[in-house]
C-alpha cells in the first residue's frame, strides 16, 4: 500500500494540528496553499465543507494524530445540519471564495509590476554597456549618457512616497561587469535617499558607482576572471584598477568628486583596504558608501560563483565579522533599508511554506513579497505572498540552497547573479 492511499483519511477525523493536503485544483478551495497545517477550528470547518470525503495527511509535519474512526461516532459522522447553518456555512465559503479572488487578483498586479521593473532594469543596463563601451571612443558621450540615466532614476527615487526594492530574474549572456556597476549605483543612490541625502549628492554616488570599476577595462581578462586564487603579483595588478580608474576619470573630464569615489572604494574603515590604507575619516564619506554596496555585490556575486554567499548570507557576514571594515552608519542604514532577507533570499515561513523573496518594501523590510513554493500550484502561477498583507505569516528561517530538495529548488530557482532594481510606485 503506497504512503498516499495510507494516510488518506476522512475529512470527519481531522482536527487542529493535522497537516493536510486537498487534493484539489487550486482554485477549488479558499486556501493560499493546497497542503499546510490546520491551524483554527475556522480553517477545520472550511475544510469539512468543502465536501472533499476523504483528504491526505502528513504525520510527520502534523502536531497531533488525527481522530481514530472509533472516535467517530455515527452522528458526527455523518452529521444533520441545519439547513440555516448549512446556508451560513455556504456563505463564508462564498464570502472566503471571493477573498482568494481578490488575492489573486493583487498578484496580476504584483506581477505586472515585477515586469514593469524588470524592463527599466534591461534599459538601464543596456545604457551602461554602451557607456562601458565607449568610455574611451567617445567620453562626453558616455559622461552624458551616465548622466542622463542617473538623472532620471533619482528624479524617480525623490518622487517615490515608497520604494520597493526587486530582485531581478536571470539573463542571458556574460555582462557581469555592467551588471555590477548597476547593482552598486542602484543601492548606492538607494541607500543616499534612505538617508536624505541631498538629490546632487545621490546623483553623484550614482554616476561615480557606475564608472567605480571603470580601471578593471586595464586590468588582463585572465587575471579579472581567474577561477583559482591569485598569485601576489596578480592580486596587486588587479588592485591597480583603482589607480587606473582614478586616472582615467581625471583624463576625460569626471570631477574630482567622483574620481576620488573611483579611486576610494576599496579602502576600509579600519585600514585594511587598498590601494592607500586610508582609515576612517581620511576616507572620502560617499566612497565609504560606495564601499559598502560594493563589499555586498561582490559577496553575493564573486568571480568564482561556488563562493557566492546568498544575500541574507552576505549582510550576516559584513555584520557580524566584518562590521570595523565599514562605517557603520552606511552598513547600519544598508541593513534596514534590505531587511534581515534581502530580495533573492530562499525562506521558511511560520506555516512552513518554503519561499523566495523577491521585494522589499524599504519602509517595511520585515514584510517582503515572497514566490512560494506548492507541489500544486505550476510555477507560472506560483503563489506570491504579500507579507504585509500577511500578517499571520511570518519568515522563520534562511535556507542555503543546497538544504533545499532539488524539486522545491527547481520551482522557485533562485538567481545565480543577484541582481536589483528599485520600483518607485511601490506605494501607488
Amino acid at each position: 500500500m503506497s504512503n498516499e492511499v495510507a494516510n488518506q483519511i476522512s475529512v470527519d477525523q481531522l482536527r487542529v494540528g493535522v497537516y493536510v493536503y486537498l487534493d484539489v485544483g487550486w482554485m477549488h478551495h479558499p486556501f493560499n496553499f493546497n497542503n499546510f497545517k490546520i491551524r483554527t477550528e475556522e480553517q477545520l470547518a472550511t475544510i469539512q465543507g468543502l465536501g472533499l470525503g476523504l483528504v491526505r495527511w502528513d504525520p510527520a509535519r502534523s502536531d497531533i494524530k488525527p481522530l481514530a474512526k472509533s472516535e467517530i461516532s455515527g452522528a458526527a459522522a455523518v452529521p444533520q445540519v441545519p439547513t440555516q447553518e448549512s446556508e451560513a456555512a455556504k456563505a463564508e465559503l462564498a464570502r472566503l471564495m471571493a477573498v482568494k479572488e481578490e488575492r489573486i487578483r493583487k498578484q496580476a498586479e504584483h506581477r505586472q509590476k515585477i515586469e514593469k521593473v524588470e524592463r527599466a532594469f534591461a534599459n538601464a543596463a543596456a545604457v551602461i554597456k554602451g557607456v562601458n563601451k565607449s568610455i574611451y571612443a567617445q567620453p562626453q558621450q558616455a559622461m552624458a549618457d551616465t548622466a542622463q540615466l542617473i538623472a532620471g532614476m533619482v528624479d524617480e527615487l525623490l518622487g517615490a512616497p515608497d520604494l520597493a526594492i526587486q530582485v531581478m530574474a536571470d539573463k542571458p549572456g556574460n555582462e557581469d561587469v555592467y551588471l555590477h556597476s548597476l547593482n552598486v549605483s542602484v543601492l548606492a543612490m538607494v541607500l543616499g535617499k534612505e538617508m536624505n541625502m541631498p538629490a546632487e549628492l545621490i546623483k553623484l554616488v550614482g554616476s561615480a558607482s557606475i564608472f567605480h570599476d571603470i580601471g578593471l577595462n586595464d586590468v588582463p581578462d585572465r587575471i579579472l576572471h581567474a577561477t583559482g586564487p591569485l598569485t601576489k603579483a596578480e592580486r596587486e595588478f588587479r588592485e591597480l584598477h583603482t589607480q587606473y580608474g582614478f586616472d582615467l576619470a581625471r583624463k576625460i573630464g569626471l570631477p574630482v568628486s567622483v574620481a576620488n569615489i573611483v579611486a576610494q572604494h576599496h579602502e576600509l574603515y579600519d585600514g585594511s583596504g587598498y590601494p592607500k590604507r586610508l582609515k576612517g575619516d581620511a576616507i572620502d564619506p560617499l566612497a565609504r558608501l560606495v564601499c559598502v554596496i560594493n563589499a555586498y555585490d561582490n559577496l553575493c556575486n564573486p568571480v568564482q560563483v561556488a563562493n557566492a554567499m546568498t544575500p541574507h548570507m552576505a549582510l550576516s557576514s559584513m555584520f557580524a565579522q566584518q562590521r570595523s571594515q565599514f562605517d557603520v552608519r552606511f552598513l547600519q542604514a544598508f541593513i534596514k533599508f534590505m531587511g534581515v532577507y534581502p530580495p533573492g533570499t530562499l525562506v521558511g515561513l511560520s506555516n512552513d511554506a518554503i519561499g523566495l523573496v523577491v521585494r522589499v518594501n524599504s519602509k517595511r523590510p520585515l514584510r517582503p513579497t515572497v514566490i512560494v513554493y506548492d507541489a500544486g500550484v505550476p510555477k507560472s502561477e506560483a503563489m506570491m505572498l504579500d507579507l504585509d498583507e500577511e500578517p499571520d505569516i511570518n519568515i522563520t528561517k534562511a535556507y542555503k540552497p543546497s538544504q533545499l530538495p532539488q524539486s522545491v529548488y527547481e520551482y522557485l530557482a533562485p538567481r545565480k547573479r543577484v541582481n536589483y532594481y528599485f520600483d518607485a510606485g511601490a506605494g501607488a
